[in-house]
């Protein structure tokens, strides 16, 4: 359920793309939807912006083709402002027409994918990269790595890692068990102390874990779900970061949806999972955000910016061996943990950005 607060009359419409097999498809599906948009006497005033890969002569040509498109002929026209943006996802190229009047915004969007994009493409300015940190056959929901140590918190509890002789050892526990379906934890460290956040509870252990953990009801995750609930205006979700004066959340619907300072609703999306990371690196805020799919299908995961409230692609997918089921930030990375199909096992990953391009 979407909790906003209205702010003037401020209304915002928001048409998810349909996907189109060609840029000509595209420009024609989108000609078509924003012309249903117009009042009888509006002609549309188009600025373009490229934030993609395509290359400017297509830019050019998807402008002009989009005017010809709208062309129309009225006694008293009435020009209104429409903003085209080129930007990109996971599938290909999304062209995204944004209307704005006294009153209301109204978006409208296309996909398309050309040769280009399937064969040869473009360079992307970030690398990221990935270290094996621990696998296991329990499943591990999240994990720290610290100066002279580690510790993983799986479904069973929570084990601190010491390196000895090149290979981790465990050398404390303190039993945590986690009954729920698809759970999820969070771990929260720093130079004394861990706090654990599993379904319905939070507990707190010294560091070096050498007294029970202290727990109380409540806290980060629902105790029946694997969703968040802060008690605010987002009401349960599973993944949000705060961008650029919004606000993005991966809700219960299984949809991204934007939110502006004022918590109003400007645009929603698909192609993302239900769990991403805002990472602070390379002198910029992107989102690590996780492929959209299943828990029987490998999984990836691309760094994002986001242009006029859209999700562009910065970084190649970075690969994994099954479904990612958690990813949490860390900073200026991120932490990532992935089933691995063939042999069942949790792994977790250290992600880092490579900014040398």
């Amino acid at each position: 359920m979407i909790r906003a607060v209205a702010r003037g009359f401020l209304l915002v419409i928001i048409a998810v793309a349909a996907r189109a097999d060609t840029l000509d498809d595209a420009v024609a599906a989108l000609a078509k939807r924003i012309s249903a948009r117009l009042q009888a006497s509006e002609t549309v005033r188009i600025t373009s912006r490229n934030v993609s890969s395509l290359p400017a002569s297509d830019a050019a040509k998807v402008q002009t083709a989009l005017a010809r498109g709208l062309q129309r002929r009225v006694r008293n026209p009435m020009p209104v402002e429409l903003t085209l943006t080129i930007s990109e996802n996971l599938r290909g190229y999304v062209l995204v027409a944004e209307i704005r009047r006294e009153n209301e915004t109204v978006v409208e969007m296309a996909e398309f994918q050309t040769a280009v994009s399937l064969t040869k493409p473009a360079l992307a300015p970030f690398t990221i990269e990935s270290k094996l940190l621990w696998e296991q056959e329990i499943p591990i929901l999240d994990a720290a790595l610290l100066a002279d140590s580690m510790l993983v918190l799986d479904t069973a509890g929570l084990s601190r890692y010491e390196r000895r002789e090149g290979k981790w050892e465990r050398s404390a526990t303190v039993e945590l068990p986690v009954a729920v379906r698809d759970p999820r934890g969070r771990l929260e460290t720093n130079a004394d102390s861990v706090k654990i956040q599993e379904p319905g509870m939070t507990c707190t252990v010294s560091i070096k874990m050498t007294a029970p953990a202290q727990c109380e009801d409540g806290g980060l995750f629902k105790a029946t779900r694997n969703t968040q609930d802060l008690h605010d205006w987002r009401g349960e979700f599973f993944s949000s970061v705060e961008l650029g004066g919004d606000t993005v959340v991966a809700e219960v619907d299984g949809r991204i949806h934007i939110y502006d300072g004022a918590h109003a609703p400007q645009a929603v999306f698909e192609g993302w999972g239900s769990d991403f990371a805002l990472i602070a690196a390379c002198g910029g805020r992107h989102v690590a955000a996780a492929a959209s799919g299943d828990a029987a299908s490998s999984d990836s995961v691309a760094l994002y910016e986001l242009t006029n409230r859209t999700p562009g692609r910065v970084s190649e997918p970075m690969e994994f061996p099954g479904p990612v089921t958690a990813l949490w930030p860390t900073g200026e990375g991120a932490m990532a943990v992935a089933r691995n199909l063939s042999t069942g096992n949790y792994a977790a990953y250290s992600l880092t950005l490579d900014c040398g391009r």
